[in-house]
């Protein structure tokens, strides 16, 4: 893995992003801790109060964002969105509510990390992303985006989603190997109530396509461009467009100044390098034409050179990087009821009434479901020969 100077990775910060909280409540949930921190929204661990759930990831907008109204609305149009996508690889939305004017959305709790995390570890221990793990990841994010962008409402029209804030940060994956793709909070779509006006600007300027950068309209090939330079930067390990400021990378992506991954590890696969070009094409027209057409082209590549894409892969990575981690879920007791006394029982004739249980004791239902009367004659095979030998000896 070839990391230039000037473009390092940086790690991600954990703290205070994963400092325990005290125990509060929030809606009908209960909150563990925070598990990252963002502009917009915190998220946190949590379980639904009275347990026998698994645990969910509730992201709270921020209370001085909760006082804007626009920022509620996009709030609200990222949960009505979300509850509308139903695939694997994309983190499902199960409960969006407000109290208290506290905004918050459940969502499912994936136990792993975000790209940037997973990148900068490698970076650090100087471990390789195998090619075949990143086109495997690539693969996994890309379906969960074609749903997403393929996807219709209840009346049958298209939803015409556009993420628009694809990266390293919101691609996670599961240290089963699971892939994610997670924030849809400023994605473009049909059904949204808030709209960017033309010329305002979207997005992390590290991973906007030059469409995007430059206010105009987007449609669906733009987070076929993020997904080129995520795949750049998980083959390479460095950034894909780098620059002092937002505005110089921006000027970066227009020009499409990105040095070939050749020219950073002369080992770099020659087919690999041709499909992140097409997805890094300036203009839209030259790029994949969906992001199911960029899955079938890593999805061929990976056959031509012997790649097995699978969770498996993926799996292996993150133990190989962060080792055996635990599920981060918080210890849930659950009071156990006191013991009871075993009723009373009284019995008539052995065997001929079926158990009477005593005034004030519960019913024992699988005693008296099992009882059977007692036999009165004998049934075996051998008594009937017996019995009909009998019959025959002494004629009636």
């Amino acid at each position: 893995m070839c990391v230039p100077p000037e473009v390092p990775l940086r790690a991600p910060p954990t703290e205070p992003d994963l400092e325990p909280l005290p125990l509060r409540r929030l809606g009908d949930y209960e909150l563990i801790k925070r598990v990252a921190r963002g502009g917009m929204a915190d998220i946190y661990l949590a379980h639904r109060v009275g347990g026998g759930e698994r645990p969910v990831a509730l992201k709270v907008l921020n209370p001085r964002r909760a006082k804007e109204a626009e920022a509620c609305q996009m709030f609200l149009d990222e949960a009505r969105v979300v509850a509308l996508l139903d695939h694997h690889n994309i983190a499902a939305v199960l409960e969006v509510d407000v109290v208290d004017d506290q905004y918050y959305l459940a969502m499912e709790f994936v136990h792993g990390v975000d790209l940037r995390e997973l990148l900068a570890c490698a970076v650090r221990k100087q471990v390789d992303v195998p090619y075949e793990t990143a086109v495997a990841i690539v693969v996994g994010a890309a379906t969960g985006l074609d749903h997403a962008h393929r996807r219709t409402g209840p009346d049958g029209r298209p939803l015409c989603v556009v993420h628009r804030d694809v990266s390293l940060s919101n691609i996670m994956i599961g240290h089963d190997g699971s892939v994610k793709v997670v924030d849809f909070g400023i994605a473009q779509t049909a059904i949204a109530t808030v709209h960017t006006s033309p010329g305002v600007v979207r997005g992390k300027a590290s991973y906007m396509s030059p469409e995007q950068c430059l206010g105009d309209p987007v449609d669906h090939r733009a987070d076929v461009f993020a997904l080129g330079i995520v795949l750049y930067e998980l083959t390479t390990g460095a950034r894909c467009f780098s620059g002092k400021s937002d505005f110089e990378r921006m000027l970066a992506v227009v020009r499409g100044e990105w040095l070939p991954p050749s020219q950073l590890d002369a080992r770099y696969p020659r087919e690999l390098e041709l499909v992140v070009r097409r997805a890094l094409a300036t203009d839209p027209a030259q790029r994949y034409a969906s992001a199911s057409e960029l899955c079938v082209a890593l999805e061929q590549l990976a056959i031509d050179q012997l790649w097995v894409l699978g969770a498996s892969s993926i799996a292996r990575l993150a133990r190989e990087l962060f080792g055996e981690v635990p599920e981060p879920w918080a210890p849930i007791t659950y009071r156990a009821p006191p013991p009871r006394a075993p009723p009373r029982v009284t019995r008539t004739a052995r065997g001929t009434e079926p158990p009477v249980l005593a005034r004030g004791s519960e019913p024992d239902l699988l005693r008296a479901c099992a009882w059977q009367p007692a036999p009165t004659r004998m049934t075996s095979r051998r008594a009937v020969a017996a019995h009909s030998g009998a019959r025959r000896a002494h004629p009636t």
